[in-house]
């Protein structure tokens, strides 16, 4: 299973048109901030033929809920997909100094995310970093505690997120493989594969 998954693209058309001229991948996977502007999102999600996304932080309560009532939209929702994978979604971000739309308290994202069907087959798309993975900003971890005790519970097969613009990586934690994507408001995106429920990412630049 090949995947792009890209981040934050934050209304900016000329990454989207780079993303769009990408070919070949099995699905597209945004771990949200995308747009605040729903005629945005919905020219986003006309864009890929195998497109899923949750929002993250960013978007605001019109875009919250256009995505609510839309088919590509996995947050807190879980699909099947070949290979035996299956693809669960999980938006919002902890508490930032900004205030957004989409932010939770760790109880409301330790509750909501308990509840979720997670399971070692699980592609996870998240936003918010679990704390510690790729989190740091001005040399401070801005991640969540409560996402990433979710996923040493719950042991998903890689998680995916974005949210802190400047990193990007990846990581293993046990049987979990963490894959910080990078902004596409930067010019970059992410390429993954799953074979054998092995994981190998890459990221690329959007020229």
């Amino acid at each position: 299973m090949k995947l792009l998954v890209f981040s934050d693209l934050h209304d900016n058309k000329h990454a989207l048109e780079k993303l769009k001229e990408l070919a070949n991948f099995d699905y597209v996977l945004s771990c949200g901030d995308n747009s605040r502007d729903v005629s945005f999102l919905e020219g986003l999600i006309d864009s890929f033929p195998r497109f899923f996304l949750v929002p993250g932080n960013w978007e605001g309560e019109r875009a919250y809920a256009f995505l609510a009532e839309n088919r590509n939209c996995v947050n807190e929702k879980r699909i099947e997909l070949e290979d035996g994978l299956n693809l669960v979604g999980f938006g919002y971000s902890n508490i930032t100094p900004f205030g957004t739309y989409g932010e939770l308290t760790e109880k409301e994202i330790y509750d909501k995310m308990s509840s979720l069907d997670i399971d070692n087959n699980t592609i996870l798309l998240l936003h918010c970093p679990p704390k510690g993975y790729f989190d740091l900003v001005r040399g401070e971890p801005a991640g969540s505690p409560s996402v990433l005790k979710i996923i040493e519970e719950k042991k998903p097969l890689v998680a995916f997120f974005g949210h802190i613009h400047e990193n990007e990586g990846t990581k293993s934690n046990g049987n979990t493989t963490f894959v910080k994507v990078p902004a596409a408001k930067g010019m970059k995106a992410c390429i993954a594969e799953i074979k054998n429920k092995k994981i190998s990412s890459s990221f690329i630049e959007l020229r």
